[in-house]
């Protein structure tokens, strides 16, 4: 209990105050010298208990009431000027007026004083004045007294058995206290550690850190604010709660502290507090529904969770977060928990609805929530989306059924395997697919290493071996397997570890086999067009490049040259050479090679009794002959052996063409086997034709730049032969007279004598090989037919490097005499005539002066004309346009050319002008 006598004996651990009877310390205000001197005399004479401090100012007043315990102010106004409020005005101290002055003058002054004396002349007045002081001091200490008093009871009405109440100077010493400070800080009953102030008291209890420190100072500087310190000592620290209150200076100027032992508050706070974050922060949504059902919390997780803010679910019933149907399924899981008074808690899977419409499977645990009286007063709900999840196990189910569906589908074969005994089990499908039964295969690993393709076996069994030592997690590897009937299939096969024992030794292991023969055939026509088009694409730029070099080329040999060194450097083969025909023979001798042949040529350069090869096929055939794999070559079988010791797996052997002349064979080897494919055949097709085309020219050049030539004549007598034919039938005589190619045909002019040139013209239009005929001039013996052909004497010639001199049917024998290079090929020239007859042969050959000059390309006025303009000019020259009277006229010119009129005249002034601008050097 709280003593209520402020004077009687203080309770345990208090200080006793001090005794009533004490000293009464008057500071004396005035401006009059003369009576702040006899104040001092007279208050010693009346009493010796009054003290008199006097001063003449009110600063020296405050000064004096701040350092001094003063139990009464005396003052006189007069002459002090305005009275500062915080001097009268305060409940330290009462104030006397010993004043002659008014009332009205100074009645703010007066309502602050306790009593008015008077000042008179005489020893009376400092009597009354002394006898007024000691009354007005013994008021006031008494109701300072009543006003602690009063405060006291109020703390003892308040008290309660976890706090203890202390009265505190302003320097922190104990006054009084409802109990000892000490024992009540240090927890024990002990009152052997007495302290001189309270902070000595919580100093001793207080953890020696910086922490305690600073929550001392807390506690010194801040009598009236509520802290909480911690304090050591004991099976575990304690929480005070020191609260303080400022007493009014009625009750005696003291701090009233309070101080709580709020260790339990605290702890429970502390854990609310780490509990608060723990749950808004929970990844898991957590909730609360009342009886009715309606949401009265959640956290942030479970608002967000379905789209919301946490307020705007609370107060909302379930049901609005919950998809149709579902509410009757979460209120029967609630129902069989109240059934089962044991179990208050279950775990149930929903679907909620977003606030965006969408739908979530969530799984909830169910806590329901009683009150004392065990009454159902909600639930705690703990939901977690489980979408996800759910998404999983749909495709897992989905993964399984496809895989189950795969293996029973494709046939997939599935093995399994105790690494350690190498027992194994194949099932039906696994057998199957190498066409056994499970009965005809022993269930062991040697039975399945027997069957594997012995260039396979060795990876398959080291990758195997990765896998039962642990190296590797999962074994896939591809390899060939014999089936029954002998034949290789191609097996992809993939497994993984299930199971180890004691001492880490895998001892089961299971996977399947799967049949990739026809992948694997894929893949590999895949690859054969990947290279071949590598391949066809290094042929294109073979091409091209040939192209610009064989332009500059002059001679027959050079072209054969760069044409063998750009091949073997393109890297496309390994030996590059070109043969030609020896003499009448088909035989074919090599002139030009390129590439280490390592005397390659002299085994695969046959004899003539070694049969026909490729290179001598292509030559009689015109066609480009192929050996795709030398080892097992059946047409060209010898050939292909000789080509194949020499490293070399393809070859292909390319004519060289110029129209139905063949000029020679290009041969090369490549040393892996399919290296030419049909695409690649077609382009190397373009390539011979090419470079018989620059043979053709170069022959050409040769033709036109050589001052001798090589005269040869040729003569037929074959009867089917159109223009021997009609001579016969008609007695006459032919001789061409020259020849003008116009694009799509060939115009062929003869000269008739002996017979009519209507009747020739006619039984020469019956033959198929000509495509029409019109008569230019008749004339009393004959005249000038005009043949269209699709072919010429002329421009046969022309692609063998030749050309005809001279042409005449007479006595039922066509001779042809043709001049070309000194070295031609009469050959070539005969097999070339032999499109118009096949029975031509060489009955004169010798070598001649030529007989005009080859025209000078810089002063040859043909220069100036274009190709169509030659043509068009030589057409006419030779159907008479410029003959007079005309053989022909311009309607029929210019329906043998294709064209119209107007066009045949542009053309003919147009060539006519520059003729004549070139001849007279107009320019």
């Amino acid at each position: 209990m709280i003593e209520n006598d402020f004077d009687g004996p203080a309770v345990a651990g208090t200080r006793q105050t001090e005794p009533a009877s004490r000293v009464i310390e008057v500071v004396y205000l005035d401006a009059d010298a003369t009576a702040r001197e006899e104040i001092h005399e007279v208050m010693a004479d009346q009493s010796a208990d009054i003290s008199v401090t006097s001063v003449a100012t009110t600063d020296a007043a405050l000064e004096a009431a701040a350092s001094t315990a003063v139990s009464c102010l005396v003052l006189d106004p007069a002459g002090l000027g305005e009275i500062p409020d915080a001097l009268v005005s305060n409940d330290r101290y009462p104030v006397v007026l010993h004043t002659d002055v008014a009332q009205d003058s100074a009645d703010g002054l007066f309502d602050c004083a306790e009593t008015v004396v008077r000042k008179h002349d005489g020893a009376i007045r400092w009597a009354f004045l002394a006898e007024k002081i000691v009354s007005v001091v013994s008021t006031a200490g008494d109701r300072t007294e009543s006003a602690l008093q009063e405060s006291l009871s109020d703390i003892e009405s308040r008290a309660d058995a976890d706090e203890i109440a202390v009265l505190l100077t302003d320097d922190g010493v104990i006054r009084w206290s409802s109990e000892s400070v000490t024992a009540f800080v240090s927890g024990t009953d002990t009152e052997e550690c007495q302290h001189d102030t309270f902070y000595d008291c919580m100093a001793a209890v207080l953890p020696d850190t910086a922490s305690g420190q600073r929550q001392l100072r807390r506690l010194r500087n801040s009598p009236t604010d509520p802290v909480t310190v911690r304090v050591t000592g004991g099976e575990r620290d304690r929480y005070l709660l020191r609260r303080g209150y400022r007493l009014p200076e009625a009750a005696g100027g003291f701090t009233l502290v309070l101080l709580e032992d709020v260790t339990e508050t605290a702890r429970r706070d502390a854990r609310t507090a780490l509990l608060e974050p723990l749950v808004e922060q929970a990844q898991d949504g957590l909730y609360t529904l009342d009886e009715r059902g309606v949401i009265d919390f959640c956290n942030a997780s479970f608002a967000t969770n379905l789209g919301y803010e946490p307020a705007e679910l609370q107060g909302e019933h379930v049901a609005t977060i919950l998809a149709p149907g579902e509410l009757s399924k979460g209120q029967e899981t609630i129902e069989q928990l109240l059934e089962t008074p044991d179990e208050n808690s279950t775990t149930a899977d929903l679907v909620f609805r977003r606030k965006d419409g969408t739908e979530r499977d969530v799984s909830i645990n169910y806590t329901l929530v009683h009150d004392d009286g065990g009454t159902y007063r909600g639930l705690i709900g703990v939901a977690r989306d489980i979408t996800e999840r759910r998404e999983r196990e749909r495709e897992y189910q989905q993964m399984t059924e496809r895989l189950n569906f795969a293996i029973e589908g494709a046939e997939l074969g599935v093995w399994d395997w105790n690494p350690k005994t190498n027992n194994v089990t194949f099932d039906e499908r696994w057998t199957g697919m190498l066409g056994y039964t499970t009965d005809e295969l022993e269930p062991n690993y040697q039975t399945w290493a027997d069957l594997v393709h012995p260039d396979d076996i060795d990876q398959a069994e080291q990758a195997l071996g990765e896998l039962k030592s642990g190296e590797t997690d999962m074994y896939q590897h591809e390899f060939r397997m014999r089936t029954k009937d002998g034949e290789w299939k191609w097996i992809r096969d993939i497994g993984k570890v299930f199971e180890w024992n004691d001492d880490g030794e895998a001892i089961r292991a299971v996977g399947i086999h799967q049949d990739i023969t026809e992948e694997r055939k894929r893949q590999e026509a895949v690859e054969r067009q990947r290279d071949e088009l590598v391949t066809l694409n290094g042929v294109n730029m073979l091409i091209q490049d040939l192209i610009h070099a064989l332009g500059g080329a002059a001679t027959r040999d050079e072209i054969e040259a760069i044409v063998c060194d750009r091949i073997v450097e393109s890297d496309l083969c390994e030996v590059a050479w070109i043969g030609e025909r020896a003499g009448a023979s088909d035989r074919l001798v090599p002139t030009t090679m390129a590439g280490d042949d390592d005397g390659a040529l002299d085994d695969i350069t046959l004899a003539d009794d070694a049969g026909r090869g490729p290179c001598e096929t292509a030559l009689v055939t015109g066609t480009v002959q192929t050996i795709q794999d030398c080892g097992d070559e059946a047409e060209f079988e010898r050939w292909g052996t000789a080509a194949r010791a020499r490293g070399f797996e393809s070859v292909a052997a390319i004519p060289l063409v110029q129209g139905d002349i063949v000029h020679g064979v290009l041969c090369v080897c490549a040393d892996q086997p399919g290296a030419f494919s049909p695409r690649i055949v077609e382009s190397f097709a373009v390539l011979g034709e090419m470079v018989g085309y620059a043979f053709t020219a170069v022959q050409n050049r040769r033709l036109l730049s050589h001052d001798t030539v090589l005269e040869l004549t040729f003569e037929s007598q074959s009867p089917d032969t159109p223009l021997i034919a009609v001579a016969n039938a008609h007695g006459c005589r032919l001789e061409a007279t020259g020849s003008v190619d116009i694009g799509t045909a060939h115009l062929q002019y003869l000269s008739v004598s002996g017979a009519s040139a209507e009747t020739v013209s006619d039984s020469l239009r019956s033959h198929s090989e000509i495509l029409d005929t019109r008569v230019v001039r008749t004339d009393d013996d004959g005249g000038v037919v005009e043949l269209r052909v699709a072919e010429t004497i002329q421009s046969l010639l022309l692609d063998v490097g030749a050309r005809r001199r001279a042409m005449t049917v007479d006595g039922g024998t066509l001779s042809i005499t043709v001049e070309a290079p000194p070295d031609a090929d009469s050959r070539a020239i005969r097999e070339a005539l032999a499109t118009c007859a096949s029975d031509f042969t060489l009955t004169a050959k010798q070598e001649c002066e030529r007989e005009y000059a080859p025209a000078n390309t810089e002063t040859d006025p043909r220069e100036n004309l274009t190709d169509r303009q030659q043509e068009v000019l030589r057409t006419a020259f030779l159907t008479g346009y410029y003959a007079w009277p005309r053989d022909t006229n311009a309607e029929q010119l210019a329906e043998t050319l294709g064209i119209a009129s107007p066009t045949l005249h542009q053309h003919l002034r147009r060539a006519e002008r520059n003729l004549i601008d070139a001849v007279f050097d107009v320019n």
